[in-house]
């Protein structure tokens, strides 16, 4: 990477300094690729989830590797909540993934790792220059038996089979792969400190009918995991190039990531405290709304033909808890809010009314049907815990700091509604930080977080 550029001068991070007086600001994350009149002709951002933020006592080049294995992370959570399909149907717009940034990545590290792929084939021939392959000489030559000095015979080859590696430097796969690591370096090539002013102009056109035959031929008869990844990902990169729209030369814009990225974090908060599967949580955990018609009703007001089998039939709309945590005896309905407070701490920024009413019927459902409970509930959102914003305010607060186990969460008070008196514990609904670089590192390792999150709540 040039020495006046670091990696952390493509990331973009959001403090909520600069975005609206919305909560939400549902701002996008990911990378996209945009053209400039810099260093680099074209130049990628890296827009981290809101409350990331690296730690500005890091020396640069230790923060330009913290930053960089974390915008790997930031990869890896795209990719595995694209497999999870958090997205509904009618918010498909809001993910940016035709770019296949993982198959530039890979084709250009191969690049800097071993050069261009060069494709070898090896000759066999008599001699003694090469290296010596010894299944091949006992099975071709005949040896000649030799008596030494002391009189014990010996099998000598006077004739040696050799094996010789020729490098075809021009065959048609390695000026394919010129091809597609000169158009890595364009768009993701300044992440890894390169460009494609630093690489030779392909020698060959764009050709996808021929690139992607030589490449589909090269895969069926590839069994080296590493060529096998290479290939796969050179595909790929013939694939998109394929869509001239996307392709980098025309000066649009390039993006991968998502719009919205408050399904994401309502997934990883799941995947932190939820302990209920999906099915029991329709079960037990889903108000719904059902019509009574008129004309069904019974003398008692009850609707007789809600039977077994046809109850679907008369739900209008169900309501979806994000998380339910149950520990023992104790239920925690969590509600993740992908807002902005924990870093503005600004009243404007909380959940409101609607938020708060739902939580309510949410709580009371799961104590009809679960009434040995004890019912808790609980806001879940994201802040930055190295920034001192929350840490320095008060007493109490500083002791939650000093006992932070892996995701930094911190409870900053509650939020309730004046028609509940608050003699339920429900009624209060605990307002919970969680620290955004470290629920990126650690959402796939719950560990003791369910424990830790239900201690804070009750204390």
């Amino acid at each position: 990477m040039p020495e006046n550029k670091h990696f952390a001068d493509f990331c973009v991070f959001y403090d909520g300094s600069d975005e609206s007086s919305s909560k939400e600001d549902n701002l996008f994350v990911g990378v996209k690729i945009v053209k400039t009149e810099g260093l680099y002709k074209f130049e990628p951002r890296i827009f981290f989830p809101r409350g990331y933020r690296p730690d500005s006592s890091l020396s640069d080049e230790v923060k330009d590797t913290e930053l960089k294995a974390d915008f790997f992370r930031l990869l890896s959570i795209i990719n595995d909540m694209l497999e999870q399909n958090v997205f509904p149907n009618d918010e498909k717009d809001d993910k940016k993934i035709d770019f296949p940034i993982h198959a530039f990545f890979s084709v250009l590290q191969y690049y800097l790792d071993f050069g261009y792929f060069v494709e070898t084939e090896h000759i066999y021939k008599k001699g003694y220059s090469g290296k010596i392959n010894w299944s091949k000489t006992i099975k071709n030559i005949k040896p000649q038996v030799i008596q030494d000095e002391d009189g014990r015979y010996n099998l000598v080859y006077l004739d040696l089979i050799t094996r010789r590696t020729n490098y075809k430097e021009d065959n048609l796969i390695t000026l394919i792969h010129k091809f597609c690591t000169y158009e890595a370096a364009k768009t993701v090539g300044p992440l890894l400190g390169i460009s494609e002013d630093d690489l030779e102009m392909p020698e060959i056109e764009f050709d996808y009918e021929l690139f992607t035959e030589t490449m589909k031929d090269k895969i069926a008869s590839t069994f080296n995991d590493k060529f096998l990844e290479l290939f796969q990902s050179m595909l790929a990169v013939v694939n998109y190039m394929e869509n001239k729209e996307n392709r980098a030369g025309d000066g649009s814009e390039i993006s991968f990531g998502f719009e919205k990225f408050d399904h994401v974090w309502e997934m990883m908060v799941d995947r932190i405290f939820g302990t209920v599967s999906a099915d029991e949580k329709r079960v037990n955990y889903n108000p719904s709304l059902k019509l009574v018609g008129e004309s069904n009703l019974t003398s008692e007001g009850d609707n007789y033909q809600e039977e077994v089998g046809k109850d679907a039939e008369y739900k209008r709309s169900t309501l979806r808890p994000d998380t339910i945590m149950v520990l023992g005896d104790d239920t925690f309905v969590l509600d993740s809010k992908y807002y902005k407070y924990g870093l503005t701490k600004r009243h404007a920024h909380l959940p409101g009314a609607e938020s708060v009413c739902k939580q309510m019927a949410y709580a009371e459902y799961a104590k009809m049907k679960t009434p040995a409970s004890n019912v808790y509930n609980a806001f879940i959102m994201p802040y930055c815990a190295n920034a001192g914003k929350w840490n320095e305010s008060n007493a109490k607060l500083g002791e939650q700091f000093e006992k932070m186990g892996s995701f930094k969460m911190c409870r900053v008070g509650y939020i309730y509604g004046d028609w509940k008196d608050r003699g339920q514990d429900y009624h209060k609904i605990h307002c919970i930080l969680l620290d955004m670089k470290s629920v990126m590192r650690n959402y796939t390792n719950k560990e003791g977080a369910p424990e830790e999150l239900a201690e804070l709540i009750k204390s």
